[in-house]
């Protein structure tokens, strides 16, 4: 890679992490900043196996909520990789409020090549945040380098058939709903394979989609009733005034099956 693409990935993923850490992502996302919420970061937790004492790495934790409660609920060590400093910094704070500061760390860093320990980790996982990753290819290649044999790699993404995006998802709104560079189911088991992982479970959690949607609607209805009485601008009013019309398009995609929101869950072999 030349020093001109290495400036311009560095760019990416600053732009990137300063969107995620804008209220307008707290908004959309809500504090667990993925479809499901915890509930569903307690499930993939369970199909990974994690157990009591486990180090668990979670690359792109955002403000550190799946990191404390993986943690609290099952018991383990948990260390968060996370590119954007604010955020990292409101994962440290989370974790010290939780008082579970010995057991869940969090590290400035880039998830796509995580400044941890190689063969440490008994699992690993990441939520809705491969899809924005740029070489995917070397992000999961990373996470397998992390694990034990026999450790675990977790996945919750959301998932895209080819050519089925109108024009109009791009930019802001892709970026946040994570539709950007998304792969299909299939493209995801591909990847995961392709580093030598032997792929567990695959769980359809669409239907987490369609909730988000729904909410998103209901917070845009909200936000448009108070603009109009106060007379103040959001943080995007092209994407705000659209907004309904593309939600709209979205929930038929993930209801014909074209877009959706699964959980993958692989092991690293043990020889």
């Amino acid at each position: 890679m030349s020093s001109m693409d290495i400036l311009e990935e560095a760019k990416a993923k600053a732009c990137c992490a300063d969107l995620y850490q804008s209220e307008l992502a707290r908004m959309v996302m809500g504090d667990s900043m993925h479809p499901g919420g915890l509930a569903l970061t307690n499930q993939m937790g369970r199909l990974m196996g994690i157990q009591p004492g486990d180090w668990v790495a979670d690359l792109a934790s955002a403000r550190g909520n799946s990191a404390v409660a993986v943690s609290r609920v099952f018991k383990c060590n948990v260390v968060g990789v996370e590119f954007g400093r604010e955020a990292a910094l409101e994962a440290h704070a989370a974790a010290v409020n939780a008082r579970l500061a010995e057991r869940s760390h969090n590290v400035k860093g880039d998830a796509e090549s995580p400044p941890l320990r190689a063969g440490r980790f008994d699992s690993a996982f990441c939520e809705c945040a491969m899809s924005l990753f740029q070489n995917k290819a070397r992000a999961v290649a990373e996470t397998v380098n992390l694990l034990k044999p026999g450790g675990r790699f977790g996945l919750s993404d959301v998932t895209v058939e080819p050519n089925c995006l109108p024009a109009e998802i791009d930019g802001t709104l892709g970026q946040l709903l994570c539709l950007t560079d998304a792969l299909t189911v299939q493209g995801y088991v591909d990847l995961m394979e392709a580093s030598g992982l032997q792929m567990l479970h695959q769980v359809d959690a669409s239907i987490e989609g369609i909730k988000i949607l729904d909410a998103l609607e209901a917070k845009l209805g909200a936000f448009t009733a108070w603009q109009k009485m106060t007379g103040q601008q959001g943080p995007d009013p092209e994407m705000l005034e659209r907004g309904p019309e593309l939600l709209t398009t979205l929930r038929g995609l993930v209801q014909e099956g074209q877009l959706g929101y699964w959980i993958f869950v692989a092991e690293k072999p043990t020889s």
